[in-house]
């Protein structure tokens, strides 16, 4: 009965660390993109611990070519700024073509990013005069098959956690 209980215990232990294993692996080996982030609502900027926004990505200006009813991706190429141009192709050819891509069904998974309640205010504060200044982004790793995973939120080329951790230290200082 011991050894049920242990493989019970241990069997989703197991699981939980092969996604973590797995996420990191996709973070470490995933093309690294910087995208603007625009439209966070201050009135409602945290709902649970997520700040919410939305992404303002570098538009190609010609026409999008993806009217041929197949799924439709996101083709990023790199351009000499940090941030890259975008165009909406279908799938086939943003696998072949594309410096880098993101597959339709995790589109909507990019416009979340997890921040502690205790700093959501200076989490606020700071995003509302990034915006300002047009120098927020989030951070992506994306894979060869096109999943991103958010990496972080900057401002400028500084994470907002480590800028964060920063003005509490020092506000800690003038206490």
């Amino acid at each position: 009965m011991n050894k049920k209980i242990l493989i019970a215990v241990a069997i989703p232990f197991v699981l939980l660390c092969l996604l973590i294993a797995r996420a990191e692996y996709h973070v470490k080996t995933g093309e690294q993109w910087n995208v603007n982030i625009t439209g966070y609502d201050p009135r409602d900027l945290l709902r649970g611990h997520y700040l919410r926004f939305n992404l303002a990505y570098d538009w190609e200006t010609t026409a999008h070519k993806c009217d041929s009813g197949a799924a439709c991706c996101l083709c990023l190429t790199s351009t000499d700024s940090q941030i890259p141009k975008v165009n909406k192709v279908s799938c086939d050819v943003a696998k072949t073509q594309c410096d880098g891509f993101i597959a339709p069904e995790y589109e909507r998974s990019l416009h979340r990013f997890y921040i502690a309640e205790t700093d959501g205010k200076r989490a606020e504060d700071l995003l509302s005069e990034a915006q300002a200044n047009k120098n927020a982004f989030i951070s992506l790793s994306i894979n060869k098959k096109g999943e991103p995973i958010i990496r972080d939120l900057l401002i400028g080329d500084r994470p907002i956690g480590n800028i964060l951790r920063e003005t509490a230290a020092e506000n800690n200082m003038h206490k």
